[in-house]
């Protein structure tokens, strides 16, 4: 170990804590202090002295290799079953490229078959319900994670021997077998140099990893806490029945990094960021393998792939970082197309076996894991077109999907996903439809005029989710196509649709749960977005101030002809000002636990934009009617005409607060109030930062021309 460069820190000085004074003597990277200096070198080769008899891969220590070498025992008996098939190490593309899947570490052999699914080598310990594990070696997750992840590389490295290539000064024929000539050695410089690259990428971020300080019980806490924060709003795991064992290594990096963002340690995020950036590239360099394999229990391959992309894209999306925000608007579409190739859209397993009470307990525990394989399965797809509506809504631009098309079922009760026991998911099971009905009919029975009364619909939480989205994604393309056209039902018919959302799904009552609150902040922003689209309002706000817009990616909103001031008195401005306050109303009664919603700081940021719009008009103070029906908002009455005079007059700008029972809002301080609630959420989604530091940009402009103007 050198430890040079120990010069004499300044007394008294803060930077002196921070010297770096240990230097690896094989890369010279320096670190603050000596057991992190020794953690890196054992990612050197010549710092793990045992070495594996079969693959000759390199570890550190003795207990760790033991553990490897029960992976080539495993491998062995899956080898030798019937019911496994494994793909070769390298394949032959059809653009005549060969992809060969070469190790995280170097060192690894890249003679090893491919598997489906991996055991976990480090030692188990289960939770009451047998899914959950804990390590308690706090290197063993970590080794497990960052050693067996699979690479593939572009480049025809198992099907050359260096060594035949010619001497020097004699013409080499390509290793692709291409009738390119190479001449001094140029070829086997360039193959060497690019092995060196490889095993560089892979080594930082290998190293990025190992020296966060991640530890085996704080992967276990993001676990935990994935599960009881994250779940409960976007159901596409079924947590009584996850097993570890029985997961990709790209698809738990993502669940960790997501429970990063709940577990409230400090280092929290950049650890997540780094779980997540060494999962994004194990899924964009090894896709085509992770969309052959298949669960024992999948009735098609790719799902594990499918639930990592949506996994992936929703950190991604909801991150402070500008560049992983990009990246979730960038692949998202890819998780469809995969869902497609793997025929997720038209598998058909038949009718679901539900056995009776009285049925053997292995039968039982069979059959319900089964449901849940199925129900996760179709959850992951759905989970993308949720996914969907919110990144259109907030880049501005259409959707990936055509959600009204969507021919998958809908999900079981939320009372038969919840069930913890086969005997309760059996008595929930019991209850259901027997008729399952396919989303394309939930969206016909909404655009039709004869809909189906409301209550005849049973649904879960997670359906009118997707149903909502669906709604969005059309808000969305009316918007793209600014104006009517073929195939796109208009402004009135979405708003109509919406209408008959509510009658339908949602409660009408007072006392609203806590799921009901979340339905109906996604509800009223679907409505605001359709009345004023908050995106391209809040580039429209920045561009006369000169702010960079980097919320939402680039886009080319013309900002020429967008007068403010004519916005802010117009009908639709109105309409957004109205659903904005509903919203607010409905944040400020949310419990804080159940603030973890990926819609909610979209839905903050959205009524925060046409307040701070209607405050850089002039118009901070608002009274609106006191009683009032959202029919009326949109003219919508069932003889067709606008029957509410005060609402005419709130809408057309002649409303008179002393005519009618009224209420007064000045939005500046409820700006504040907005402000306050986007802080209490940004440990949770990152984004929500950039939203704050945007809105406290426009609040200042605000309060200094209120000031010119006194």
């Amino acid at each position: 170990m050198s430890a040079s460069d120990q010069g004499s820190p300044a007394h008294g000085d803060n930077e002196s804590r921070a010297v770096k004074k240990f230097r690896c003597a094989t890369c010279q990277r320096a670190f603050a202090k000596a057991e992190h200096l020794l953690r890196h070198e054992r990612s050197h080769s010549k710092h793990k002295p045992f070495s594996c008899p079969d693959c000759s891969k390199g570890f550190g220590r003795q207990d760790v290799l033991a553990r490897h070498r029960k992976l080539h025992q495993r491998v062995s008996v899956t080898n030798s079953s019937p019911h496994t098939q494994h793909g070769p190490v390298a394949e032959d593309n059809n653009d005549g490229s060969i992809t060969s899947f070469s190790p995280a570490t170097s060192g690894m052999s890249s003679n090893l078959p491919r598997q489906p699914f991996i055991e976990h080598p480090a030692p188990l310990h289960q939770h009451e319900n047998g899914s959950l594990p804990f390590w308690n070696d706090s290197e063993d997750m970590l080794e497990f994670l960052t050693s067996d992840l699979s690479w593939p590389v572009t480049l025809p490295v198992t099907h050359f021997d260096p060594s035949n290539f010619g001497s020097a000064n004699s013409p080499t024929i390509s290793p692709t077998g291409e009738d390119h000539v190479y001449y001094n050695g140029q070829g086997h410089q360039a193959m060497q140099q690019m092995s060196r690259l490889i095993s560089v990428l892979s080594s930082n971020l290998t190293n990025e990893i190992q020296n966060t300080g991640i530890t085996s019980s704080f992967l276990d806490t993001c676990m935990h806490v994935f599960f009881d924060k994250f779940i409960p709003s976007f159901p596409v795991l079924h947590e009584a029945t996850f097993t570890v064992r029985e997961s990709s290594h790209p698809l738990l990096l993502n669940i960790i990094a997501l429970g990063t963002l709940f577990c409230g340690a400090k280092d929290a995020v950049p650890k997540g960021e780094a779980l997540w950036r060494l999962a994004h590239i194990a899924v964009a360099t090894n896709w085509r393998h992770l969309m052959s394999t298949k669960g024992p229990r999948d009735s098609c391959q790719g799902v594990q792939l499918v639930l990592t992309a949506v996994l992936g894209q929703t950190y991604a999306l909801m991150s402070k970082n500008e560049s992983l925000r990009m990246t979730s608007q960038t692949f998202h579409g890819l998780g469809f197309y995969w869902a497609r190739q793997c025929g997720m859209f038209s598998s058909n397993d038949g009718p679901l076996i539900v056995p009776s009470l009285n049925a053997p307990e292995e039968e039982k525990m069979e059959c319900w894991k089964m449901f849940a394989a199925r129900e996760v399965q179709n959850s992951s797809v759905l989970g993308h077109y949720v996914l969907d509506g919110h990144i259109a809504q907030f880049s501005g631009y259409a959707a990936c999907a055509r959600h009204v098309t969507n021919p998958l079922f809908v999900p079981c009760s939320d009372a038969a996903f919840d069930a913890t026991t086969p005997d309760d998911w059996i008595r929930e099971m019991q209850k259901q439809d027997s008729t399952p009905r396919c989303f394309r009919e939930l969206f016909l029975n909404l655009f039709s005029p004869h809909p189906l009364p409301p209550g005849s619909i049973t649904s879960s939480v997670f359906t009118l989710r997707v149903i909502l989205e669906g709604l969005q994604s059309l808000a969305s393309d009316n918007l793209e196509a600014r104006g009517n056209a073929v195939g796109t039902p208009t402004k009135a018919d979405i708003a109509q649709a919406l209408m008959k959302f509510r009658s339908q799904y949602l409660s009408t009552s007072s006392t609203l749960s806590t799921d009901q609150m979340e339905l109906l902040i996604r509800w009223h922003t679907i409505f605001l977005d359709l009345a004023t689209p908050s995106t391209a309002l809040s580039k429209n706000i920045c561009a006369p101030y000169g702010i960079a817009e980097d919320l939402h990616g680039p886009s080319k909103v013309s900002v020429e002809s967008f007068d403010l001031a004519v916005w802010s008195q117009s009908s639709d401005s109105l309409r957004a000002v109205l659903h904005s306050l509903a919203i607010q109303e409905i944040v400020e009664m949310m419990p804080l636990g159940r603030s973890s919603g990926i819609h909610l700081p979209a839905a903050i940021f959205a009524v925060a934009t046409i307040y701070s719009a209607q405050c850089l008009a002039g118009f901070s103070l608002i009274t609106t009617p006191k009683d009032f029906t959202w029919e009326s908002v949109w003219n919508m009455s069932e003889s067709g005409h606008l029957a509410d005079p005060s609402m005419q007059a709130f809408l057309s700008c002649t409303y008179a607060k002393t005519a009618h029972p009224s209420k007064t809002k000045n939005l500046m301080y409820e700006i504040n109030s907005l402000q306050i609630t986007l802080n209490s959420i940004s440990s949770r989604w990152g984004v929500s930062h950039e939203m704050d530091a945007l809105l406290t940009r426009w609040v200042t402009i605000a309060n200094e021309r209120t000031e010119r103007s006194i």
